[in-house]
Protein backbone atom coordinates (compact mmCIF):
# COMPACT_ATOMS: atom_id res chain seq x y z
CA UNK A 1 0.00 0.00 0.00
CA UNK A 2 1.51 3.40 -1.11
CA UNK A 3 0.84 6.18 1.70
CA UNK A 4 -1.11 9.44 0.27
CA UNK A 5 1.33 12.26 0.18
CA UNK A 6 1.84 14.14 3.22
CA UNK A 7 1.31 11.43 5.72
CA UNK A 8 3.67 9.48 7.01
CA UNK A 9 2.11 7.37 9.44
CA UNK A 10 2.98 4.58 7.48
CA UNK A 11 6.55 5.11 7.20
CA UNK A 12 7.04 4.22 10.13
CA UNK A 13 6.25 0.78 11.91
CA UNK A 14 4.34 1.64 14.79
CA UNK A 15 7.26 -0.24 17.04
CA UNK A 16 10.04 2.00 15.79
CA UNK A 17 7.85 4.93 17.39
CA UNK A 18 8.41 6.54 21.02
CA UNK A 19 5.25 6.10 23.27
CA UNK A 20 4.42 9.99 23.51
CA UNK A 21 4.53 10.06 19.49
CA UNK A 22 2.04 7.26 19.24
CA UNK A 23 -0.63 8.59 22.03
CA UNK A 24 -0.11 12.07 20.14
CA UNK A 25 -0.70 10.47 16.74
CA UNK A 26 -3.21 8.96 18.49
CA UNK A 27 -4.98 11.79 19.87
CA UNK A 28 -4.86 13.48 16.33
CA UNK A 29 -6.24 10.46 14.94
CA UNK A 30 -9.20 10.79 17.26
CA UNK A 31 -9.54 14.53 16.51
CA UNK A 32 -10.03 13.53 12.77
CA UNK A 33 -12.63 10.95 13.15
CA UNK A 34 -14.78 13.08 14.94
CA UNK A 35 -14.23 15.80 12.45
CA UNK A 36 -15.38 13.29 9.49
CA UNK A 37 -18.06 12.46 11.90
CA UNK A 38 -19.41 16.36 12.18
CA UNK A 39 -18.44 16.61 8.41
CA UNK A 40 -21.38 13.21 8.19
CA UNK A 41 -23.49 14.80 10.21
CA UNK A 42 -24.06 17.84 7.68
CA UNK A 43 -24.61 15.10 5.04
CA UNK A 44 -27.61 13.29 6.62
CA UNK A 45 -29.04 16.63 7.62
CA UNK A 46 -29.25 18.06 3.83
CA UNK A 47 -29.99 14.43 2.99
CA UNK A 48 -33.10 15.05 5.59
CA UNK A 49 -33.67 18.47 4.00
CA UNK A 50 -34.12 16.78 0.49
CA UNK A 51 -36.71 13.91 1.62
CA UNK A 52 -33.70 11.97 0.13
CA UNK A 53 -35.35 8.43 1.82
CA UNK A 54 -38.72 8.83 0.06
CA UNK A 55 -37.01 9.91 -3.29
CA UNK A 56 -34.92 6.68 -3.07
CA UNK A 57 -38.20 4.63 -1.93
CA UNK A 58 -37.47 4.15 1.71
CA UNK A 59 -39.75 4.71 4.34
CA UNK A 60 -37.57 6.69 6.28
CA UNK A 61 -34.47 7.79 6.16
CA UNK A 62 -32.90 5.68 9.24
CA UNK A 63 -33.84 2.72 6.52
CA UNK A 64 -31.98 4.38 4.03
CA UNK A 65 -28.88 5.08 6.05
CA UNK A 66 -28.79 1.63 7.56
CA UNK A 67 -28.76 -0.27 3.78
CA UNK A 68 -26.11 2.53 2.43
CA UNK A 69 -24.29 2.28 5.38
CA UNK A 70 -24.50 -0.67 7.48
CA UNK A 71 -25.44 0.13 10.57
CA UNK A 72 -27.83 -0.83 12.74
CA UNK A 73 -31.65 1.28 12.73
CA UNK A 74 -30.77 2.21 16.33
CA UNK A 75 -27.14 3.46 15.32
CA UNK A 76 -29.04 5.42 11.86
CA UNK A 77 -31.60 6.88 14.02
CA UNK A 78 -28.99 8.19 16.84
CA UNK A 79 -26.47 9.45 13.89
CA UNK A 80 -29.76 11.67 12.71
CA UNK A 81 -31.23 12.68 15.84
CA UNK A 82 -27.57 14.40 16.63
CA UNK A 83 -27.54 15.81 12.88
CA UNK A 84 -30.85 17.40 14.03
CA UNK A 85 -29.52 18.74 17.24
CA UNK A 86 -26.31 20.08 16.23
CA UNK A 87 -26.92 21.60 12.31
CA UNK A 88 -28.59 24.71 11.28
CA UNK A 89 -31.44 24.64 9.20
CA UNK A 90 -31.42 26.93 5.91
CA UNK A 91 -35.17 28.41 5.26
CA UNK A 92 -36.52 28.81 1.79
CA UNK A 93 -37.01 32.27 2.28
CA UNK A 94 -33.70 33.03 3.21
CA UNK A 95 -31.61 32.75 6.11
CA UNK A 96 -31.47 29.61 8.35
CA UNK A 97 -33.01 28.47 11.82
CA UNK A 98 -29.90 28.03 14.35
CA UNK A 99 -29.04 24.59 15.72
CA UNK A 100 -30.72 23.31 18.94
CA UNK A 101 -26.94 23.18 19.79
CA UNK A 102 -25.07 25.41 18.17
CA UNK A 103 -21.79 25.38 20.56
CA UNK A 104 -22.02 21.45 20.52
CA UNK A 105 -21.99 21.52 16.92
CA UNK A 106 -19.27 23.89 16.75
CA UNK A 107 -16.88 21.75 19.30
CA UNK A 108 -17.68 18.58 17.35
CA UNK A 109 -16.75 20.45 13.77
CA UNK A 110 -13.56 21.11 15.63
CA UNK A 111 -12.84 17.55 16.40
CA UNK A 112 -13.29 18.36 20.39
CA UNK A 113 -16.04 16.42 20.83
CA UNK A 114 -16.90 12.61 19.87
CA UNK A 115 -20.55 10.65 19.59
CA UNK A 116 -21.46 10.35 23.42
CA UNK A 117 -20.49 13.89 24.16
CA UNK A 118 -23.00 15.19 22.12
CA UNK A 119 -25.60 12.11 23.36
CA UNK A 120 -24.79 13.11 27.02
CA UNK A 121 -25.16 17.04 26.00
CA UNK A 122 -28.54 16.63 24.27
CA UNK A 123 -30.17 14.22 27.25
CA UNK A 124 -29.18 16.81 29.26
CA UNK A 125 -30.57 20.18 27.39
CA UNK A 126 -33.57 18.36 26.41
CA UNK A 127 -37.47 18.48 27.01
CA UNK A 128 -36.78 21.59 29.61
CA UNK A 129 -39.77 23.40 30.52
CA UNK A 130 -40.76 26.48 28.89
CA UNK A 131 -40.01 28.57 31.89
CA UNK A 132 -36.07 27.99 30.94
CA UNK A 133 -34.93 30.61 28.56
CA UNK A 134 -32.75 30.27 25.46
CA UNK A 135 -29.85 31.93 26.96
CA UNK A 136 -29.91 29.79 29.94
CA UNK A 137 -30.13 27.01 27.75
CA UNK A 138 -27.01 28.67 25.80
CA UNK A 139 -25.19 28.80 28.96
CA UNK A 140 -25.81 25.64 30.14
CA UNK A 141 -24.50 23.90 26.63
CA UNK A 142 -21.43 25.77 26.79
CA UNK A 143 -20.71 24.97 30.50
CA UNK A 144 -21.37 21.07 29.23
CA UNK A 145 -18.79 21.55 25.93
CA UNK A 146 -16.36 23.19 28.01
CA UNK A 147 -16.48 20.53 30.09
CA UNK A 148 -16.36 17.80 28.23
CA UNK A 149 -12.78 19.10 26.63
CA UNK A 150 -11.34 17.03 29.48
CA UNK A 151 -13.91 14.63 30.38
CA UNK A 152 -15.22 11.64 29.21
CA UNK A 153 -18.84 10.91 27.85
CA UNK A 154 -19.61 8.90 31.31
CA UNK A 155 -18.53 11.60 33.80
CA UNK A 156 -20.27 14.34 31.41
CA UNK A 157 -23.22 13.08 32.70
CA UNK A 158 -22.56 13.89 36.14
CA UNK A 159 -21.72 17.67 34.92
CA UNK A 160 -25.05 17.41 32.98
CA UNK A 161 -27.38 15.60 35.71
CA UNK A 162 -26.22 18.85 37.84
CA UNK A 163 -26.75 21.30 35.09
CA UNK A 164 -30.17 19.83 34.19
CA UNK A 165 -31.27 20.23 38.39
CA UNK A 166 -29.98 24.07 38.50
CA UNK A 167 -32.27 24.49 35.41
CA UNK A 168 -35.04 22.72 36.38
CA UNK A 169 -35.26 22.90 40.29
CA UNK A 170 -38.94 21.82 40.30
CA UNK A 171 -38.20 19.00 38.29
CA UNK A 172 -40.68 16.94 35.94
CA UNK A 173 -44.65 17.26 37.28
CA UNK A 174 -46.01 14.12 39.37
CA UNK A 175 -48.09 11.83 36.88
CA UNK A 176 -51.15 11.14 39.05
CA UNK A 177 -51.67 7.69 37.21
CA UNK A 178 -47.89 6.68 37.71
CA UNK A 179 -48.16 8.08 41.00
CA UNK A 180 -51.20 5.70 41.60
CA UNK A 181 -49.95 2.47 39.53
CA UNK A 182 -45.78 3.06 39.63
CA UNK A 183 -44.34 1.21 36.81
CA UNK A 184 -42.27 -2.17 37.60
CA UNK A 185 -40.17 -4.12 35.13
CA UNK A 186 -38.22 -7.07 35.12
CA UNK A 187 -37.21 -9.33 32.43
CA UNK A 188 -35.96 -12.62 32.45
CA UNK A 189 -33.95 -14.68 30.27
CA UNK A 190 -32.42 -18.06 30.99
CA UNK A 191 -29.32 -19.27 29.50
CA UNK A 192 -28.54 -22.66 27.94
CA UNK A 193 -26.18 -23.51 31.35
CA UNK A 194 -29.24 -22.57 32.87
CA UNK A 195 -28.41 -19.21 34.94
CA UNK A 196 -30.58 -16.64 35.01
CA UNK A 197 -29.66 -13.11 33.33
CA UNK A 198 -32.00 -10.01 33.68
CA UNK A 199 -32.72 -6.53 33.78
CA UNK A 200 -35.50 -3.97 34.89
CA UNK A 201 -36.19 -0.79 37.09
CA UNK A 202 -38.31 -0.41 39.44
CA UNK A 203 -40.56 2.61 41.34
CA UNK A 204 -38.01 4.66 43.86
CA UNK A 205 -40.34 3.41 46.92
CA UNK A 206 -39.44 -0.25 45.60
CA UNK A 207 -35.54 0.71 44.48
CA UNK A 208 -35.33 1.61 48.52
CA UNK A 209 -36.84 -0.86 49.81
CA UNK A 210 -34.63 -3.24 47.68
CA UNK A 211 -30.94 -1.74 48.78
CA UNK A 212 -31.98 -1.72 52.47
CA UNK A 213 -33.10 -5.72 51.73
CA UNK A 214 -29.56 -6.01 50.00
CA UNK A 215 -27.42 -4.04 52.45
CA UNK A 216 -27.16 -5.85 55.28
CA UNK A 217 -26.83 -9.03 53.06
CA UNK A 218 -24.27 -7.93 51.16
CA UNK A 219 -21.68 -6.85 53.49
CA UNK A 220 -17.92 -8.67 52.91
CA UNK A 221 -17.84 -11.84 54.77
CA UNK A 222 -15.62 -11.43 57.90
CA UNK A 223 -11.82 -12.79 57.34
CA UNK A 224 -11.43 -16.16 57.78
CA UNK A 225 -7.70 -18.61 57.32
CA UNK A 226 -8.75 -17.81 54.09
CA UNK A 227 -8.55 -14.18 53.83
CA UNK A 228 -10.95 -11.17 53.93
CA UNK A 229 -13.83 -11.47 51.42
CA UNK A 230 -12.39 -11.51 47.71
CA UNK A 231 -15.72 -10.84 46.63
CA UNK A 232 -16.81 -8.12 43.74
CA UNK A 233 -19.55 -5.67 45.03
CA UNK A 234 -21.90 -6.90 42.10
CA UNK A 235 -20.84 -10.40 43.57
CA UNK A 236 -22.00 -9.58 46.82
CA UNK A 237 -25.14 -8.16 45.89
CA UNK A 238 -25.93 -10.88 43.53
CA UNK A 239 -25.22 -13.27 46.66
CA UNK A 240 -26.88 -11.30 48.82
CA UNK A 241 -30.40 -11.44 45.87
CA UNK A 242 -30.08 -15.01 46.26
CA UNK A 243 -30.38 -15.43 50.25
CA UNK A 244 -33.67 -13.11 49.85
CA UNK A 245 -34.96 -15.83 47.74
CA UNK A 246 -34.41 -18.05 50.48
CA UNK A 247 -35.95 -16.03 53.16
CA UNK A 248 -38.90 -15.38 50.84
CA UNK A 249 -39.39 -19.03 49.91
CA UNK A 250 -39.53 -19.64 53.54
CA UNK A 251 -42.17 -17.39 54.26
CA UNK A 252 -45.55 -18.59 55.71
CA UNK A 253 -46.90 -15.63 53.58
CA UNK A 254 -46.04 -16.71 49.99
CA UNK A 255 -49.44 -17.67 47.77
CA UNK A 256 -49.87 -20.90 46.19
CA UNK A 257 -49.55 -22.09 43.12
CA UNK A 258 -51.44 -25.18 41.69
CA UNK A 259 -52.19 -25.68 45.50
CA UNK A 260 -48.60 -25.53 46.43
CA UNK A 261 -46.28 -22.83 47.56
CA UNK A 262 -43.20 -21.47 45.39
CA UNK A 263 -41.08 -24.23 45.61
CA UNK A 264 -37.51 -26.31 43.74
CA UNK A 265 -38.08 -29.38 41.42
CA UNK A 266 -35.37 -31.55 41.39
CA UNK A 267 -35.73 -34.85 39.72
CA UNK A 268 -33.00 -37.28 40.32
CA UNK A 269 -32.00 -41.22 40.93
CA UNK A 270 -31.55 -42.63 44.41
CA UNK A 271 -28.35 -44.17 42.43
CA UNK A 272 -27.06 -40.62 41.56
CA UNK A 273 -27.62 -39.05 44.80
CA UNK A 274 -25.56 -42.11 46.50
CA UNK A 275 -22.92 -42.12 43.77
CA UNK A 276 -22.37 -38.79 43.81
CA UNK A 277 -22.03 -39.41 39.67
CA UNK A 278 -24.04 -38.36 37.07
CA UNK A 279 -27.24 -35.37 36.54
CA UNK A 280 -30.28 -34.06 38.04
CA UNK A 281 -33.43 -31.89 36.54
CA UNK A 282 -33.76 -28.38 38.02
CA UNK A 283 -37.49 -27.22 36.78
CA UNK A 284 -37.25 -24.58 34.75
CA UNK A 285 -33.35 -24.24 35.09
CA UNK A 286 -31.73 -27.91 33.00
CA UNK A 287 -29.64 -29.94 34.11
CA UNK A 288 -28.06 -30.24 37.57
CA UNK A 289 -24.59 -31.61 38.88
CA UNK A 290 -24.82 -34.85 41.05
CA UNK A 291 -22.85 -32.71 44.06
CA UNK A 292 -25.55 -29.80 43.72
CA UNK A 293 -28.43 -32.39 43.81
CA UNK A 294 -26.99 -33.78 46.75
CA UNK A 295 -26.61 -30.48 48.96
CA UNK A 296 -30.43 -29.75 48.17
CA UNK A 297 -31.48 -32.91 49.25
CA UNK A 298 -29.79 -31.86 52.82
CA UNK A 299 -32.80 -29.93 53.81
CA UNK A 300 -35.43 -30.63 51.56
CA UNK A 301 -39.24 -31.88 51.29
CA UNK A 302 -38.48 -36.05 49.59
CA UNK A 303 -41.20 -37.59 47.31
CA UNK A 304 -40.41 -41.27 46.44
CA UNK A 305 -41.07 -42.23 42.95
CA UNK A 306 -41.16 -45.61 41.62
CA UNK A 307 -40.62 -45.24 37.34
CA UNK A 308 -40.80 -48.16 35.26
CA UNK A 309 -38.43 -49.22 32.01
CA UNK A 310 -40.32 -46.09 29.69
CA UNK A 311 -39.82 -43.71 32.76
CA UNK A 312 -43.39 -43.74 33.55
CA UNK A 313 -44.48 -43.50 36.70
CA UNK A 314 -45.25 -46.75 38.88
CA UNK A 315 -45.91 -45.69 41.87
CA UNK A 316 -45.61 -42.14 43.72
CA UNK A 317 -44.94 -41.75 47.60
CA UNK A 318 -45.93 -39.09 50.22
CA UNK A 319 -43.60 -35.94 50.53
CA UNK A 320 -41.89 -36.34 54.00
CA UNK A 321 -39.29 -33.64 55.38
CA UNK A 322 -35.57 -34.93 55.81
CA UNK A 323 -35.51 -32.77 58.93
CA UNK A 324 -38.55 -32.50 61.01
CA UNK A 325 -39.53 -29.05 62.54
CA UNK A 326 -38.75 -30.62 65.83
CA UNK A 327 -35.13 -31.47 65.01
CA UNK A 328 -34.88 -27.84 63.44
CA UNK A 329 -35.91 -26.06 66.73
CA UNK A 330 -33.23 -28.15 68.43
CA UNK A 331 -30.45 -27.49 65.74
CA UNK A 332 -31.84 -23.54 66.30
CA UNK A 333 -31.54 -23.97 70.15
CA UNK A 334 -27.56 -25.22 69.62
CA UNK A 335 -26.08 -23.47 66.67
CA UNK A 336 -28.09 -19.99 66.95
CA UNK A 337 -27.09 -19.75 63.25
CA UNK A 338 -24.95 -20.33 60.72
CA UNK A 339 -22.34 -22.51 62.68
CA UNK A 340 -19.15 -22.19 60.27
CA UNK A 341 -16.18 -20.49 61.60
CA UNK A 342 -16.82 -16.19 61.85
CA UNK A 343 -20.17 -16.31 60.02
CA UNK A 344 -22.63 -14.36 61.36
CA UNK A 345 -25.73 -15.06 59.43
CA UNK A 346 -29.09 -15.90 61.82
CA UNK A 347 -30.87 -19.05 61.98
CA UNK A 348 -33.69 -17.61 59.53
CA UNK A 349 -31.31 -18.08 56.45
CA UNK A 350 -29.59 -21.41 57.19
CA UNK A 351 -30.23 -24.78 55.63
CA UNK A 352 -29.73 -27.67 57.82
CA UNK A 353 -27.19 -29.56 56.58
CA UNK A 354 -26.48 -33.55 56.89
CA UNK A 355 -22.89 -34.00 57.95
CA UNK A 356 -22.98 -37.97 56.35
CA UNK A 357 -25.74 -37.49 53.31
CA UNK A 358 -29.11 -39.52 54.68
CA UNK A 359 -28.57 -41.08 50.91
CA UNK A 360 -25.14 -42.46 52.45
CA UNK A 361 -27.25 -44.00 55.75
CA UNK A 362 -26.42 -40.89 57.62
CA UNK A 363 -28.99 -40.64 60.61
CA UNK A 364 -31.10 -37.36 61.08
CA UNK A 365 -30.35 -36.84 64.51
CA UNK A 366 -29.26 -33.57 66.26
CA UNK A 367 -25.27 -35.18 66.61
CA UNK A 368 -25.78 -35.64 62.60
CA UNK A 369 -26.88 -32.04 61.52
CA UNK A 370 -25.82 -28.50 61.51
CA UNK A 371 -27.30 -25.02 60.42
CA UNK A 372 -25.18 -23.58 57.44
CA UNK A 373 -25.95 -20.49 55.38
CA UNK A 374 -26.22 -20.99 51.77
CA UNK A 375 -22.53 -19.97 51.18
CA UNK A 376 -21.11 -22.07 53.60
CA UNK A 377 -23.16 -24.83 52.86
CA UNK A 378 -22.04 -25.18 49.08
CA UNK A 379 -18.18 -24.81 50.15
CA UNK A 380 -19.18 -28.39 52.80
CA UNK A 381 -20.27 -30.23 49.53
CA UNK A 382 -17.81 -28.44 47.16
CA UNK A 383 -14.70 -27.89 49.24
CA UNK A 384 -11.71 -30.17 51.47
CA UNK A 385 -13.67 -28.50 54.50
CA UNK A 386 -14.74 -31.24 56.69
CA UNK A 387 -17.15 -31.12 59.95
CA UNK A 388 -18.43 -32.93 62.64
CA UNK A 389 -20.69 -32.63 66.31
CA UNK A 390 -17.73 -32.73 68.79
CA UNK A 391 -19.05 -32.72 72.45
CA UNK A 392 -22.60 -31.59 71.31
CA UNK A 393 -20.95 -28.57 69.05
CA UNK A 394 -20.44 -28.39 65.27
CA UNK A 395 -16.42 -28.04 64.95
CA UNK A 396 -14.64 -27.81 61.78
CA UNK A 397 -11.46 -28.48 60.24
CA UNK A 398 -10.11 -26.64 57.29
CA UNK A 399 -8.05 -28.08 54.77
CA UNK A 400 -4.73 -28.46 54.63
CA UNK A 401 -4.16 -25.28 52.07
CA UNK A 402 -5.55 -22.84 54.50
CA UNK A 403 -4.32 -24.58 57.80
CA UNK A 404 -1.68 -27.24 57.33
CA UNK A 405 -2.20 -28.78 60.94
CA UNK A 406 -5.69 -28.66 60.27
CA UNK A 407 -7.11 -27.56 63.78
CA UNK A 408 -10.31 -27.65 64.70
CA UNK A 409 -12.22 -24.51 64.39
CA UNK A 410 -15.42 -23.69 65.96
CA UNK A 411 -17.74 -20.16 65.42
CA UNK A 412 -18.48 -18.15 69.02
CA UNK A 413 -20.64 -15.20 67.68
CA UNK A 414 -23.66 -16.30 68.65
CA UNK A 415 -24.61 -16.09 72.57
CA UNK A 416 -25.71 -19.34 72.80
CA UNK A 417 -22.51 -20.79 71.80
CA UNK A 418 -20.38 -19.34 74.48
Amino acid sequence: MTPAVGDNRNMTAAWQRGREELLHELRELESRMRREYSAALDLISELELRNAAAESGYPSLSELLRDVLRITPREAKRRIDHASAVTEVPLTSGGSLPAPLPATGAAAREGVLGPDHVDVIARSLTGLPLHVGPDAIADAEQTMVTAAASMDARTLARVGARVRALLDQDGAPPNDTELANPANELHLTTRPNGRTAFRGELEPEASALLRALLSPLAKPRPSTGGGPDVRTPAERNGDALVDILHLAADSAGLPAEAGEKPHLLVTVALQTLRDGIGAARLDSAGDLDAAAARRIACDCKVIPAVLGSGSEPLDVGRASYTVSTALRRALVLRDGGCAFPGCDRPHGWCHSHHIRHWVDGGRTELNNLLLLCGHHHRLLHHSEWECAVVDGRPEFRPPRYIDPDRNPRRNGLFPCRQ
